[in-house]
């Protein structure tokens, strides 16, 4: 610490202890938080900051200033990057309703009542000077706690989750106005009073479910940051213990040991993880800065660096998380930013941005900005991800931007944002992605689009007599969900196996289990094979939602094969069956959607189904290849293993064996391309005359 930050910190301390020796904190208690706040500014540093923004955010920098000239006009739309409902489309208010939706989607309400968008009038002032971004920054608050006022039941504009990232809103808003001297004692001590009640509130309506729900942890981090900046304004009955040993117990219930959120949506596990940083910078401040004792807090360290580490196996190489379940198709990269900085992890710093990005910046000030700048990025030493508790599994060839990338997930349901996507795949190759998840569009009940984005026929998975395993029962719940089982995966050099399984019911009470097994190569080939069991006559629909940006045409081939094309790379897909296309709707954010394409593969079986499905570079060959099982001239049958082989050049092949039925008669020994071979799962890698042989399952 520099020594006139130690001499200012010295001089609030003896400040803070003559208060409390001689005259009361009921007095005095502002004075305390006024010189916390500008002390906190002069920390910050908002010129170097606003002048960073301006230097190296610019465009940023034009969004949030364009953003205010709006709401200076009241008027508002929700396009942040980690705004939980979007809506691009801007609404103006000529006289201020809170409580008042555009288009009829709650949703919408609660995003306004939020007040994230308000940060955006501060921003500008930084960036501009112009004091009237802050007039009506303070006339927002002013208007909003004379219009809404708080009620033991609550209201469309209270509800407990809003009023959480609400608090925390203030709570920073406030700290900024009264360090920079932009705001009367008056003024800031209203605010301080509507936090207070609100907080109040927060308690009083707490129930046991939000122990497991990001819903708790946005209101107690809120609670907990209230605690840290303006304690002295904020009940003394024990409230503070309580939040502080909710918070944490929320956590690590909701934190799973692989890092994930157990709620099964990337989209909300960035909620906790982002709120949970947000309070992690300020505690960091308070301890340091003003070296107070408070809380042991490295437990949130890390369960924040916990956390972010999830997040950065979880983004595809255009650095984008999946739509997984109820999320968007979003850039981390800020998220990784943030976490480099906060747990000093220099793989998390690897995965964010060359350089600070403006809500980054925004959050951490001067010392973040610079500490950021010193890092030196570190390529995280595996390039696959297991999360077991969750059931989702992420490997790339590389991390290069031109990297191929698969996502694979059989999991619990998670919460009411779970959908039917058990055994789905998303991959990309070259870089790009090609194989989707159609996202979740809308979370109206009165939208037919909601249900039908949570059905598992939106997903790349294999339907059976047109029956989801997850029938949803509305927007939020589920008539029924198959049971699934732990993933299996292993890697060898190059090579990647995963095993998923689930048991469920169709209608009529027949039984199913459905086993997924997927063979790929880093040289950008997947080799999937569906094994399906269950009594009586059926037929399967196998999906594949292609990216928007996909062209799907005929291969040419009798095989009935699909050449997938975009920005100048091609896959092509072929299957024990032919593809037919379908027209489908894939909604990369919340209140948006686009027309796309489908690939889907209808199979007419009995008892048992074993059929599998490939997709491989256009310039590699695909063919059939024997496998004998020891002392027998007849290949084994198809159903009982599963072989491809798929030749790259002259010189390079890989050969995939998976076998889908136990040898319980004759030899265990089989034999495939002059190789004895034995296991369960097997990939053959001849090269230059030279065969490698890799067993992935046992």
């Amino acid at each position: 610490m520099e020594h006139g930050k130690k001499e200012e910190s010295l001089r609030f301390l003896l400040f803070a202890m003559h208060i409390r020796k001689g005259e009361t904190l009921e007095q005095n208690r502002y004075e305390i938080f006024r010189r916390r706040a500008e002390q906190f500014v002069r920390w910050y540093d908002r010129g170097f900051v606003a002048e960073y923004l301006k230097t190296c955010c610019g465009q940023e920098a034009a969004q949030v200033l364009a953003g205010a000239d709006e709401l200076m006009e009241q008027t508002f739309r929700f396009t942040d990057r980690w705004d939980m409902e979007p809506c691009a489309v801007p609404y103006h208010f000529e006289n201020m309703v809170w409580s008042q939706s555009p288009d009829g989607d709650p949703e919408w309400v609660y995003m306004l009542n939020r007040h994230d968008c308000l940060n955006k009038l501060m921003t500008a002032y930084d960036l501009t000077g112009n004091i009237t971004y802050v007039q009506k920054l303070k006339w927002y608050l002013a208007h909003w706690m004379e219009h809404n006022p708080i009620t033991p039941e609550g209201t469309e504009t209270t509800r407990t989750i809003d009023t959480g990232i609400r608090c925390m809103n203030w709570g920073w808003l406030l700290l900024h106005l009264t360090g920079e001297g932009l705001i009367q004692q008056q003024e800031a001590e209203r605010i301080l009073a509507g936090i207070a009640e609100q907080t109040v509130s927060l308690r009083e309506r707490y129930i046991p479910k939000y122990t497991l729900s990001n819903w708790g942890v946005l209101q107690t981090t809120a609670i907990c940051q209230g605690y840290l900046l303006f304690e002295a304004y904020l009940p003394q009955d024990g409230l503070r213990e309580w939040a502080f040993s909710e918070l944490k117990r929320q956590l690590q219930l909701q934190v799973l040991e692989d890092g994930s959120q157990w709620e099964q949506s990337m989209m909300y596990h960035m909620e906790v993880l982002l709120c949970s940083m947000k309070l992690l910078s300020v505690w960091d401040y308070v301890a340091k800065t003003e070296q107070r004792e408070c809380e042991d807090r490295q437990w949130l360290r890390e369960i924040v660096e916990r956390m972010s580490r999830y997040v950065l196996y979880a983004a595809g190489p255009d650095h984008c998380q999946i739509a997984q379940c109820d999320s968007d198709v979003t850039d981390v990269r800020d998220v990784l930013t943030k976490g480099a900085v906060l747990t000093g992890s220099q793989e998390l710093r690897f995965g964010g941005y060359r350089q600070m990005d403006m809500e980054s910046a925004l959050l951490l000030g001067r010392q973040g900005i610079i500490s950021y700048g010193k890092m030196k990025g570190e390529q995280p030493s595996k390039r696959h991800y297991h999360a077991i508790d969750t059931g989702n599994l992420y490997f790339r060839s590389s991390w290069k931007p031109d990297g191929n990338f698969t996502y694979l997930t059989c999991g619990p349901l998670g919460s009411g944002h779970g959908h039917a996507d058990l055994t789905h795949l998303s991959l990309y190759y070259g870089g790009k992605p090609f194989l989707v998840d159609s996202g979740r569009y809308s979370y109206r009940e009165d939208e037919p689009l909601r249900v039908k984005l949570k059905l598992a026929e939106a997903h790349n998975v294999c339907v059976i007599d047109g029956e989801s395993m997850g029938m949803p029962r509305g927007s939020w719940g589920f008539e029924r969900y198959a049971t699934c089982f732990k993933t299996y995966y292993r890697n060898q050099p190059g090579v990647h196996f995963a095993e998923m399984a689930y048991h469920g019911a169709l209608e009529s009470g027949a039984s199913c289990t459905v086993i997924r097994r997927v063979m790929a190569a880093d040289a950008g080939i997947w080799l999937v094979v569906n094994d399906i069991i269950c009594d009586g006559a059926h037929q399967t629909a196998e999906y594949y939602h292609l990216a928007p940006a996909v062209k799907a045409e005929t291969g040419g081939d009798a095989s009935g094969g699909w050449l997938l094309s975009r920005d100048g790379l091609q896959l092509r897909l072929t299957g024990s069956a032919p593809f037919e296309k379908e027209n489908c709707v894939i909604s990369e954010t919340y209140n948006a959607q686009r027309e796309s394409s489908c690939l889907v593969k209808r199979t007419a079986w009995t008892n048992r189904l074993t059929d599998w499905s490939s997709l491989a570079g256009c310039h590699v060959r695909i063919q059939d290849i024997p496998v004998y099982q020891a002392g027998s001239r007849e290949p084994a049958d198809s159903r009982v293993v599963t072989a491809r082989e798929y030749v790259l050049s002259d010189g390079e092949a890989w050969i995939f064996l998976i076998w889908n039925q136990e040898t319980f008669r004759g030899s265990k020994l089989y034999l495939c391309d002059q190789v004895p071979v034995y296991g369960k799962a097997v990939a053959i890698h001849r090269k230059a005359g030279e065969r490698q042989v890799y067993r992935l399952k046992n």
